[in-house]
């Protein structure tokens, strides 16, 4: 017998292939002289699938960061929401919300600061104020999604202070004063977060952010840090230009995607550790500079296999996604939690990952255990109510938070503009210390659960399912181990409410 989350996975692949992502189905750019009947063609097409499907789940990381890059730095003045020139702090001037969507899974804890670093020229020396108290890391990482750095608050990150980083190719000298941060590439993403208890903190949380500072190395003055002011644009852009991952737009043709990544391979070139995949996609003409769909030189139904690869790439994620979460369902009290941050050569959990949570740091400085069912393992849905029901808090030096996301990552609009629950929302507590978390669309009518509520999707709502992230921000390395195992600190019970308002393990619900 089949159980709820795999029906469910198996409707989304139906739904695909409904909408052209069935396998052999024409897509635009299709190979229309490819006929699936024919054995000798047939045998063709399914050898390039699956080298092409490798070749996605090894791209769509890289790919996925390149069009970061170009949305966040279409604008050439700071937004306040991120988007800004590169070499330069771009600031979120206010918490997330339902507004955000250029990062999936965006937190509501903590202010961004969002910095891409250019070091094709020069090295670029980051700047942070020694001894701040306020909970902040700056992660720095490479285009393979990897957290190569921190700085702040984590035990395991860097002090506060300045620092040079350096692109591969720098051989100059290191300025009295800079401690140097090898970047293995020229391009870095830091997506620095930054502690906030409110709109009351907000003006403390910014003088915070205003610390961090980007100065190219020719300008940088030991004495005088925030003194370089970076040139203003002659004319003002600050419309952000919405961007997709190539092969995926309207009218395009998917094969493009494995161009679009020959050019970003030969930009950013993999760690040797790469070799074996690089070696297999390459018997498909994928590789660093190369583009197979104009190299003349692949038949018809190597061509279709590649587009359908593409186009079925984001339903095998998702199915990646599931497998993960079922396997250690059990384990984890219905949740799993990943190792993000650094992945080697485990590149199905970089794709997911990617899918689930851009920007995922290392579990030292955060863990994200993640749910997609309640724990009968029936799919999340506006259509019910739940309780969470937590038996303690989290062990954390920081903060935690658990956020409500539709599935595919964002905040849902609702008229409270609540997202989550954290150590801040002012929980009430049962007599025993652990605490419940009514999920339903609509507020408790009893005032004294409302603070205890995380409003889900209106059961009318185009789309009513629903997944959930914790944060556990500040565990200790005996903590990040219990979590990632299942051994240790576990996560909330999610059971479905009962005719008789209560779940089945006789807790009441909301009323």
């Amino acid at each position: 017998m089949s159980n709820p989350l795999t029906t469910t996975l198996t409707r989304l692949a139906v739904a695909a292939c409904v909408a052209g992502v069935t396998l052999g189905v024409t897509s635009p750019g299709a190979s229309a002289a490819y006929d699936p009947a024919d054995p000798v063609q047939k045998q063709a097409y399914d050898s390039a699938f699956s080298i092409a499907q490798d070749a996605y789940q090894f791209g769509i990381p890289l790919l996925n960061m390149r069009k970061t890059f170009e949305n966040n730095t279409s604008t050439n003045v700071s937004t306040g929401r991120g988007f800004g020139p590169v070499n330069q702090f771009n600031h979120f001037n206010k918490l997330a919300d339902a507004s955000d969507r250029a990062v999936v899974a965006p937190n509501s804890d903590t202010l961004y600061s969002i910095a891409w670093l250019d070091l094709s020229r020069q090295p670029q020396v980051i700047h942070s104020v020694k001894g701040t108290k306020r909970f902040h890391v700056l992660p720095l990482m490479s285009p393979y999604q990897e957290d190569f750095q921190n700085i702040g608050s984590p035990g395991n990150a860097l002090p506060d202070g300045d620092y040079l980083v350096t692109g591969p190719g720098f051989t100059g000298k290191v300025p009295a004063g800079l401690r140097r941060i090898r970047s293995p590439y020229n391009r870095v993403w830091i997506i620095g977060r930054t502690y906030n208890n409110g709109a009351a903190d907000l003006a403390a949380t910014r003088k915070t952010m205003n610390g961090y500072k980007v100065t190219p190395l020719n300008r940088w003055n030991p004495k005088r840090p925030y003194a370089y002011t970076p040139p203003k644009p002659k004319t003002v852009d600050s419309t952000v230009d919405v961007k997709h991952v190539v092969g995926t737009g309207p009218g395009e043709d998917p094969a493009t995607f494995f161009d679009a990544l020959g050019d970003e391979l030969q930009k950013f070139p993999p760690p040797a550790a790469d070799a074996a995949m690089l070696t297999r996609i390459k018997t498909l003409g994928i590789g660093s500079g190369l583009h197979p769909t104009s190299g003349g030189t692949l038949s018809d139904p190597q061509l279709q296999a590649m587009r359908d690869a593409v186009t079925g790439g984001p339903v095998r994620t998702q199915g990646a996604l599931a497998k993960i979460f079922l396997d250690g369902f059990e384990a984890h009290n219905g949740w799993v939690a990943l190792r993000t941050g650094t992945y080697g050569t485990d590149y199905s959990l970089r794709a997911v990952v990617d899918k689930t949570g851009l920007g995922a740091p290392t579990p030292d400085v955060s863990v994200y255990p993640i749910t997609l069912t309640d724990r009968d393992k029936s799919p999340l849905t506006g259509a019910k109510r739940y309780v969470a029901h937590f038996a303690s808090a989290p062990p954390v030096k920081f903060f935690w938070s658990m956020t409500l996301y539709d599935n595919d990552g964002f905040f849902i609009v609702n008229p409270a503009k609540k997202w989550l629950v954290n150590d801040r929302t002012g929980l009430k507590t049962n007599a025993d210390g652990s605490f419940d978390v009514y999920i339903q669309p609509d507020a408790p009518t009893d005032p004294a659960q409302r603070t205890n509520w995380l409003p889900s999707p209106q059961p009318t709502a185009a789309t009513t399912g629903f997944r959930l992230i914790a944060r556990l921000y500040g565990l200790t390395p005996q903590g990040i181990s219990g979590v990632v195992s299942g051994s240790g600190w576990q996560a909330p019970t999610v059971l479905p409410c009962g005719p008789d308002n209560k779940t089945r393990t006789g807790i009441t619900c909301a009323s």
